[in-house]
């Protein structure tokens, strides 16, 4: 699911936003190189690099990620997919922070983190993706592809794995925010991981209809 044409609209089919037919945008660089990916600094992070359309974070000391500086950032209501797997480590190897209700406004989508299966959203009420109703844990295997699907809207998060929905909150008058730390640093769109190696690819966002 490699996408061509990176950092630009996408063709694909789409749900209909405003009368018009929703399209994919990937975000994937369009040439080799980070493109309007950063590296991000929070001492001993692996490597990380695009290829592709794919891109590998190397296992670091603790967070390994990047941040996407680039314009075109999803706003509510979006959904946005990737292709993620783990190559090497124990934990998650897709930690994805993206903007909710607004910009400034975010939280964090863990694939297999607290140990290697956790999934869920950091944070609703000050309480992690381990700690709220969203947590659930799942069993991945080293080396195989999962397409994960996230569904934002400004008073609810969805997710899916594959094709099996595993979170569906209503957030309606909740604090939504990020774990305090350096989880930060990839707001407001970024990809991380956490002392482990992964490969994510596909990466691409579209509006919804309201």
């Amino acid at each position: 699911m490699v996408m061509a044409g990176a950092d630009k609209p996408g063709g694909g089919d789409g749900n209909k936003a405003g009368g018009k037919e929703a399209k994919w945008i990937s975000l994937a660089p369009a040439k080799e190189g980070m493109g309007s990916w950063k590296a991000l600094n929070f001492g001993g992070e692996g490597d990380t690099a695009w290829k592709g359309g794919t891109l590998t974070i190397e296992e670091g000391a603790e967070l390994t990620g990047v941040v996407f500086g680039g314009g075109n950032l999803p706003e509510a209501p979006y959904e946005i997919e990737v292709e993620a797997r783990r190559t090497s480590g124990v934990d998650f190897f897709c930690g994805m922070t993206l903007p909710v209700r607004d910009a400034k406004t975010c939280v964090t989508f863990i694939c297999g983190g607290w140990g290697g299966g956790v999934v869920g959203f950091s944070s609703i009420d000050g309480m992690d993706a381990s700690e709220n109703e969203t947590a659930s844990y799942q069993a991945f295997k080293d080396k195989q592809w999962y397409k994960i699907r996230l569904e934002v809207r400004r008073e609810s998060l969805k997710a899916w794995i594959d094709k099996r929905e595993l979170v569906d909150v209503n957030t309606k008058g909740r604090k939504l925010g990020l774990r305090f730390g350096d989880i930060e640093k990839c707001a407001p769109l970024g990809l991380a991981t956490w002392q482990t190696t992964a490969e994510l690819r596909g990466l691409r966002w579209r509006k919804l209809a309201k």
